[in-house]
């Protein structure tokens, strides 16, 4: 019986992690994004995983690309919860040609890599000073089809009116008295209104 726990725990474990690719050997290690983002300079070289949503993708070269993420918390399996509102951006650099077509705006996306320090960077009219992180995996996530339910209860159901709620079977003697009050009721003159 004791076994039979210990697998059921292991799945249980194994299907609540995310991707291989944004896993890292020892999640204490990792830099959170609020710890770097008023000045991440203390902590360049050092690990972090963040996400967010594609803000901008630019190509400096063929073999590099440079992307703004409007950064979200991550949830239990790493992926951005973009029901959380977005509130500040991070750099990402990653050593690889991203094509604008598939990293387009918007687009969830998780990385792992070492903090590379502070850039500043421009969003409309304002200059933002953001951590910048140097990616050596990342994680393009695909439309989330899963969908929050919840239980409310049917409206229209009475729990104590159903629990005196009984069948009557009708028989015929039931419809011919039925029609014949109905008619009675016809031959009553209700006079002008």
């Amino acid at each position: 019986m004791r076994a039979y726990v210990w697998i059921l725990a292991a799945l249980l474990v194994g299907c609540s992690s995310g991707p291989d690719e944004i896993k890292v050997a020892d999640e204490k290690l990792l830099v959170s994004y609020q710890d770097a983002n008023p000045d991440a300079t203390p902590y360049k070289g050092q690990p972090a995983r963040w996400g967010g949503v594609v803000a901008k993708l630019t190509n400096p070269s063929a073999s590099s690309s440079e992307l703004q993420i409007s950064y979200f918390e991550l949830d239990a399996k790493g992926r951005p919860d973009e029901t959380r509102q977005g509130s500040s951006r991070f750099v990402v650099k990653v050593e690889r040609f991203l094509d604008p077509k598939i990293f387009v705006l918007g687009k969830p996306m998780t990385f792992v890599g070492n903090i590379e320090g502070q850039t500043d960077i421009k969003v409309g009219e304002q200059t933002l000073s953001v951590p910048v992180l140097k990616a050596s995996n990342y994680y393009l996530w695909t439309e989330d089809k899963r969908i929050k339910t919840y239980y409310v209860g049917d409206p229209y159901y009475n729990y104590y009116y159903d629990r005196y709620y009984y069948w009557d079977y009708v028989d015929e003697a039931d419809l011919i008295d039925h029609y014949d009050a109905y008619d009675a009721y016809d031959a009553y003159d209700y006079g002008d209104f």
